[in-house]
């Protein structure tokens, strides 16, 4: 006899399903109903590609498999055994009173199945994508989109720029406390730099042939960073945002550097680096609010501008 059951598996609070790669074996979910209209799943970490059947978790596939076979035993093995008992009963009452008299005794217990219930897994970035609107969350940072196989970065790039500009409009909170104001504008600064170097360590390890993996800290070093674009595609950093940014941004870059390690203090490695502020060595870069978030702004175009470099070409 052939039978088939039908096992739906709940999302999560949230409307997340959880999808585990039959490949690298690791997990991420995504939200059904948005996206693109495809059973095709990619894998957001090694870029495997398959069917959507492929990606049940084994939690889902032992849950499926609990549930088929308490339906098998409730629609099947159940009223067969209920079967049984009656045709043995039907034989007691048919040979009462003969010569040979058959006694069935039957004590049956019913059976309990136990159900293999599971939980979605809490994950660390929730995303939807920018390209074809799929929501789905993954461990880490970047990652591709399971629908489209684009990748998130610029998505990821963008909300951590948002986040850096949102500490700084604290500061209309504290007006009078001047070293909190420095602090936040300092962690706003250093939280556009990270973002930046954190975008490159992706493109990096993904794009080696426009990206080279060395030196590690690419992305903090705008003067590397633009002589390998230069190898790569053809135009230097400067060519790709303009002369004037370009030096802004390496100016900020630097001011970041010393307020990492020098406690704000402009030193000899500054002064050579940016020898037009060289009567402020040994004294504190003085961080404001507008050059920030100036700063904040023309990294992001600048991460939105190689992000958009396809093969030798800049578009």
């Amino acid at each position: 006899m052939d039978m088939s059951v039908k096992v739906n598996l709940s999302p999560d609070e949230q409307g997340f399903t959880g999808r585990e790669c039959p490949k690298c074996y690791k997990y991420f979910k995504v939200k059904f109903g948005t996206g693109l209209p495809t059973s095709i799943c990619h894998c957001p970490y090694c870029g495997y590609t398959g069917d959507h059947n492929e990606f049940f978790t084994k939690d889902q596939i032992e849950y499926a498999k609990s549930m088929a076979l308490k339906e098998v035993m409730d629609q099947v093995i159940e009223p067969e055994l209920g079967k049984l008992e009656r045709s043995f009963k039907e034989l007691e009452r048919a040979t009462r009173g003969g010569f040979i008299q058959i006694k069935v005794k039957t004590q049956r217990s019913p059976v309990r199945l136990s159900l293999k219930y599971y939980q979605e897994k809490e994950l660390e970035t929730y995303v939807t994508c920018d390209n074809c609107g799929l929501e789905f969350a993954i461990y880490g940072v970047f990652a591709n989109c399971p629908d489209c196989d684009m990748l998130n970065a610029s998505v990821i790039f963008r909300k951590s720029i948002e986040v850096a500009h949102k500490r700084i409009h604290l500061l209309d909170s504290i007006k009078d406390e001047a070293e909190l104001q420095e602090a936040i504008l300092e962690d706003a600064l250093s939280g556009g730099v990270s973002s930046f170097d954190a975008l490159g360590k992706v493109l990096q390890s993904r794009y080696s042939t426009i990206f080279p993996e060395k030196p590690k800290n690419l992305f903090q070093n705008l003067t590397a960073l633009s002589d390998a674009l230069s190898k790569s595609v053809g135009k230097s950093l400067s060519d790709i945002i303009g002369k004037e940014d370009f030096e802004f941004l390496f100016k900020m870059f630097q001011v970041r550097h010393i307020y990492e390690h020098n406690m704000g203090v402009i030193d000899d490695d500054f002064v050579r680096k940016v020898p037009n502020l060289g009567y402020l060595k040994g004294r504190k870069y003085p961080l404001e609010q507008d050059e920030i978030e100036k700063a904040l702004t023309l990294i992001l175009e600048t991460g939105n501008k190689i992000l958009k470099i396809k093969g030798d070409e800049i578009e």
